[in-house]
């Protein structure tokens, strides 16, 4: 049984650079608080180098004039880490967050995220133990995320290692000890006046720590003594408590200045929409959606989503969706942060029959459609429903959802009359005789009625303010012989011949 251990150093500032691609070649620093009294959270190695440090201001750092200067978002850490969490949960269903920068266990003050891995029962999937952590780092790596992993058999023994050796680490029970020995004290988590105490002593590093007798040591600074004697020697318990939490599909950046084109936009939505569907695939899921909401200069958030016709693994595609979207409905303001929230779906996959119509591409089909919205307007384009009304021919438009089905059985016709209707219904005079239709007067002739039955009265909207009232009669010309449904709106007084039957 051993624990892998991930420490993964100024996380906050690897949650920005993971996005934003165009830093990493220079130094940057993350820096949260109000100006002119903004501290330095976080920074990569090029800042180190030119000596910046952990709570220095944001004017001394800026003395060299070499340093980009990030704001602090908890948002793009949340993102971070549960990324970072789906990422090592690949490796083992047993994993707990021991620490990050935003959670309430580090109460915000360390810039590092720690992770704790069970190897247990993963020898047959990844190797030994140090193939084990080869392959966590480098999974990291492909996402950004620079780490130590250390695998050891107790668990506080491997945490103490990944935070004091760099890259992969990996010690059995027999060597734990000497590997642990040179560490410093301040490796531990221990009281400030525990540490002067030891500090008086002469004991500089856990392994002459581990070297004093464990019965003078406890009664002198109690069963603390105890426990940080067995860390020094790896052999505290720990108990780990896996974590489970909720698939979430969400990124968030926030911006060092206002946009007003959509270019640059297009070019941090990219790397965002790649990390959605990265998290899709990897639950063999697809997106039915995804919400876009643009954080306004002295505005309100303006908040834009796409809905492909069927759920896609596409980024150039959601990407075009986007770009389609903002072109016909542009933010008003300078954009100071964005949101992505994606709908995960099953995919639809469907096997077609040998004769049967192909099936319409879904990255062409959303395009033209997303196109023919930017042209005739959004609420123009869809599947037209019909309303739950008497009124004819009203509908309403609904998103476009096409069915992979086969095509459906084919039920036994029966021979019936069919009214044709007239799309719109054709004006004509009507002369009454005793109260019913007798001669009607339409495309330039006069028509005498025979057979006339009616009125079959219909109205609605009365409620609402959109009343509307028609009187339908179906009356039989002699000659030219034809049958044709009559309609009388009594409120204009206007009539109308609807259609006719075949």
């Amino acid at each position: 049984m051993g624990y892998a251990a991930i420490y993964i150093p100024e996380f906050p500032t690897l949650a920005w650079l993971r996005l934003e691609k165009r830093a990493r070649v220079q130094a940057v620093a993350v820096v949260e608080g109000k100006a002119p009294l903004e501290r330095v959270v976080s920074f990569n190695r090029s800042a180190k180098d030119l000596g910046l440090t952990h709570g220095m201001s944001k004017v001394q750092a800026d003395t060299s004039g070499q340093v980009l200067f990030h704001e602090r978002s908890i948002a793009e850490e949340k993102a971070a880490l549960e990324i970072l969490f789906e990422a090592v949960e690949r490796f083992s269903p047993r994993v707990q967050i021991i620490a990050s920068p935003v959670n309430g266990y580090a109460n915000g003050k360390q810039s590092a995220a720690v992770l704790l891995v069970d190897q247990s029962g993963t020898e047959t999937l990844f190797g030994d133990a140090r193939s084990y952590a080869e392959a966590i780092r480098s999974a990291l790596q492909q996402l950004d995320f620079a780490s130590n992993v250390a695998v050891a058999p107790n668990a506080e023994a491997s945490l103490l290692l990944a935070r004091s050796y760099s890259g992969v680490t990996q010690v059995d029970a027999k060597d734990v000890r000497s590997k642990l020995a040179p560490l410093p004290l301040s490796m531990l988590t221990v009281e400030a006046a525990t540490l002067a105490t030891l500090g008086r002593w002469g004991i500089r590093n856990l392994g002459e720590l581990a070297a004093l007798p464990e019965a003078a040591l406890v009664s002198r600074i109690g069963q603390q003594g105890k426990r940080l004697q067995r860390l020094a020697v790896g052999c505290e318990d720990h108990l780990l408590v896996p974590q489970d939490p909720s698939f979430v599909l969400t990124e968030h950046v926030e911006l060092d200045g206002p946009l007003e084109s959509l270019e640059p936009l297009l070019f941090i939505l990219s790397p965002m929409i790649e990390t959605l569907l990265r998290q899709t695939i990897n639950h063999a899921y697809a997106l039915r959606s995804v919400t876009i909401t643009l954080e306004l200069e002295k505005a309100s958030p303006h908040r834009l989503e796409v809905r492909p016709a069927v759920p896609v693994q596409s980024k150039d595609l959601l990407l075009k969706l986007l770009h389609l979207k903002l072109q016909a409905d542009p933010p008003q303001a300078g954009i100071l942060g964005l949101t992505l929230d994606a709908e995960p779906a099953i995919p639809q996959v469907a096997q077609r029959g040998l004769f049967q119509s192909q099936f319409p591409e879904p990255d062409k089909l959303d395009l033209l459609v997303a196109r023919l919205k930017a042209v005739v307007g959004e609420e123009n384009v869809g599947s037209p429903m019909l309303s739950n009304s008497f009124c004819d021919d009203e509908f309403v438009m609904a998103p476009f959802q096409p069915s992979a089905g086969g095509r459906l059985p084919t039920q036994p016709i029966v021979p019936r009359a069919a009214l044709r209707r007239f799309r719109p219904a054709q004006q004509a005079k009507v002369v009454y005789r005793d109260s019913i239709p007798s001669i009607l007067f339409w495309r330039g002739e006069r028509l005498e009625l025979g057979t006339v039955s009616g009125p079959w009265q219909s109205s609605g909207y009365w409620w609402d303010g959109r009343r509307w009232e028609a009187d339908e009669w179906d009356a039989v010309v002699s000659q030219p012989l034809q049958a044709l449904r009559l309609r009388h709106e009594p409120e204009a007084g206007t009539w109308y011949v609807a259609g006719q039957y075949d």
